[in-house]
């Protein structure tokens, strides 16, 4: 019996591995590859001292959670020659191809569905992140447009857990503004801003509408009801995976990029 090739690896260039869309998306796009004979291989690449690891790893593509923005991290993959897809949002100048999710579109829809339901004073809350800045200013620039509004604008630094959420919600209410509704840029933003207004006998969306965005499939599980802007983030990994293996089997050229819109599930939360 001919000996099977061993499995070569991806590297996995992510910022942090913790985070529940890019895990479920990581998930899926290791199961797409392994029948291919490729793993993904993850390791803190963005640290300098491990840039020696990444050249000796000899990895044959390259899988990047968010846009390759480090000057020296960019350089190195560069340097490898290998293909390379971005996911969630790319970089300005994207240095081979992508998969990413319409960010700011959907950012806008979220300001054309409180229009639509004539809510004039409005808030955004937002993690510090590519794809969510993305969708913050989606958001506030279709707003502006649309003559909303915009009375608070909370960028929390950090969003990992519910807490976190509570925090950004809690920051919220401390302007001291009256706003009709409020879009928040992930899930658990959107399900700590619903589970604060209970906590504070504030009804939604008697007095306030939230509307969320789902990239794990999670808004609905967290807050019954929540209207959400949703992305299959599973769906995304798999598409990433399929991008590779067709830049490696040299089915696709360097520069495509796939664009995934979010879909609207409206709900009982606006």
């Amino acid at each position: 019996m001919a000996s099977l090739l061993p499995p070569r690896p991806i590297a996995l260039i992510a910022p942090r591995l913790d985070a529940a869309p890019a895990a479920r998306a990581m998930q899926a796009c290791a199961e797409a590859l392994a029948p291919a004979g490729y793993y993904l291989a993850a390791a803190p690449w963005q640290d300098p001292a491990a840039l020696a690891m990444l050249d000796a790893l000899r990895p044959a593509a390259a899988l990047v959670i968010g846009p390759l923005d480090d000057p020296g991290l960019r350089a190195a993959v560069a340097a490898l020659e290998i293909p390379l897809v971005e996911t969630w949002s790319a970089s300005a100048q994207p240095p081979d191809g992508a998969v990413v999710v319409d960010n700011e579109e959907a950012g806008r829809r979220a300001a054309r569905h409180f229009a639509a339901k004539r809510y004039a004073r409005v808030a955004c809350v937002s993690a510090d992140c590519p794809w969510e800045r993305a969708r913050r200013a989606g958001f506030i620039g279709s707003a502006a447009a649309l003559g909303l509004e915009l009375v608070a604008d909370i960028v929390q630094p950090e969003v990992q857990h519910l807490n976190d959420g509570r925090m950004a919600f809690l920051r919220l209410l401390a302007t001291n503004t009256i706003f009709d509704a409020v879009f928040c840029s992930s899930d658990l933003l959107a399900a700590a801003a619903v589970s604060e207004a209970h906590n504070r006998d504030l009804h939604v969306p008697q007095d306030l509408a939230v509307l969320g965005f789902s990239d794990d499939g999670s808004a609905a599980q967290w807050a019954q009801g929540l209207t959400t802007l949703a992305v299959d983030a599973a769906d995304l990994g798999r598409r990433a995976a399929r991008f590779l293996l067709d830049r490696l089997q040299g089915e696709r050229a360097a520069g495509e990029r796939e664009t995934i819109e979010a879909v609207f599930e409206e709900r009982l939360s606006t």
